[in-house]
């Protein structure tokens, strides 16, 4: 098993990638849209004959798969390599996806039940049910939870380490989603979603773990040949010229996902600007609040007299991404809501890290020499164990697989 291993005294890391960041910001921006838009009685209402529901199910295989093959990206920077790793990932991941699943999906149910007009009503739906299995966008919270530990496990045995063993494991997961159908009553966390989800996450870690399809000239003009062939097969489907079975249909998500998330990845730094990478370091806290800010912007409006698809459309995504960014501005240092609403770490009062940092110094000092030595204390010979407590505590700093969702290249530091 191969091992990534960090310099003496540091753990790893991972470094700003900026033209990631702006993919996510395309990913959110276009999630965003999809919910504003909405299907049947959500969103705008349209039907189901409309050029806006036409574009919502046309991108309904790139949205969330986009977020999800990001992830994969990102946790590939420093996967975790060690069975010993594997509970700090499962506690890293809880606290990241299942704190915002209960307090944020909590608040909305609480809401939607309460407010009239809202997308949906749940009030035949027992509040225990929202914690279990899918409740509006929040699905995905419990699907990725689902991917996070099952790739947890494929890495503490070291099958993902070989690019052999990432596309028997990538092959298994595509094969998986086209035959595997989960009934509604056993769709417990949402497992549907990891399996649907599953390939994606594993190609957006081949792309950075194995350096993977990042395309140029001739293979990106085959990607782009076979994407236009599968997306016209899907548009097919829309317009129901061709109408598959359940395999098909998931066949053709699965061809149309892959080959442009692929193409969309490999244009990268063309798509690379300072508006969407911003956009980008908020993207987790947009998924998680803009279903209140979309709702309540199109509540507003309609009480207002405003009932054009392109207003509602327009102010709604602006609210939809802009919200929420206010929100974590605003809010996102309240340890609360830095912890419970967000997901990430809980940050300790500055007094109480400054005192921690000069007590370290000190003892660093008295280490090497500057302090008292312990009797039969050789000097130098601290400073290795001082090295290893050091990576030690940089290690326990930062959870084994911290990825995609709240880390440098998920979010903006606010200190």
């Amino acid at each position: 098993m191969s091992h990534i291993v960090a310099e003496a005294g540091r753990s790893p890391t991972r470094k700003q990638d900026t033209s990631i960041q702006a993919l996510r910001g395309i990913a959110v921006i276009l999630m965003v849209a999809g919910h504003v838009i909405g299907v049947g009685n959500q969103g705008l209402r349209v039907g189901d004959h409309s050029v806006w529901h036409y574009s919502y199910l046309a991108l309904a295989d790139i949205r969330m798969p986009l977020f999800t093959l990001l992830s994969g990206y990102v946790y590939a920077m420093v996967p975790i390599t060690k069975w010993q790793q594997y509970p700090r990932l499962l506690k890293g991941k809880s606290r990241r996806l299942l704190f915002p699943l209960v307090t944020v999906g909590t608040f909305q149910y609480v809401l939607a039940c309460n407010i009239p007009g809202a997308n949906y009503n749940p009030h035949n739906l027992p509040v225990w049910r929202i914690y279990v299995f899918g409740f509006e966008h929040l699905w995905f919270l419990q699907s990725i939870f689902v991917i996070f530990l099952t790739i947890g496990i494929l890495d503490s045995i070291g099958i993902l380490d070989s690019l052999a063993g990432w596309g028997v494991a990538t092959a298994i997961a595509a094969a998986g989603y086209i035959v595997v159908e989960i009934p509604a009553r056993f769709d417990v966390f949402t497992v549907s979603g990891a399996v649907r989800l599953l390939p994606f996450f594993l190609i957006g870690y081949g792309l950075r773990r194995h350096a993977l399809f990042d395309l140029r000239g001739t293979p990106a003009l085959v990607a782009v040949t076979a994407f236009i062939g599968f997306y016209t097969v899907r548009l097919m489907s829309i317009d129901h010229i061709f109408r598959p079975d359940g395999f098909e249909d998931r066949g053709i998500t699965l061809t149309v996902g892959t080959t442009a998330l692929i193409l969309i990845y490999s244009a990268r730094n063309y798509l690379n600007t300072k508006a969407l990478a911003w956009v980008g370091g908020f993207s987790f806290g947009i998924y998680l609040l803009h279903d209140l800010a979309t709702a309540g912007t199109r509540i507003v409006l309609e009480h207002m007299g405003i009932h054009h698809n392109w207003e509602l459309f327009v102010l709604g995504l602006a609210m939809g991404v802009a919200a929420p960014i206010a929100f974590q501005l605003l809010f996102g240092n309240i340890a609360l809501v830095h912890t419970f609403v967000l997901g990430e770490k809980w940050r300790r009062p500055k007094r109480q890290v400054s005192e921690e940092k000069s007590d370290d110094r000190r003892g660093q000092q008295a280490d090497q020499g500057g302090g008292v030595q312990q009797p039969g204390a050789v000097p130098g010979r601290e400073q290795p164990l001082l090295l290893a407590q050091s990576a030690q505590r940089a290690g326990d700093d930062r959870d084994a697989g911290e990825v995609g969702e709240g880390n440098e290249v998920g979010r903006h530091d606010r200190q």
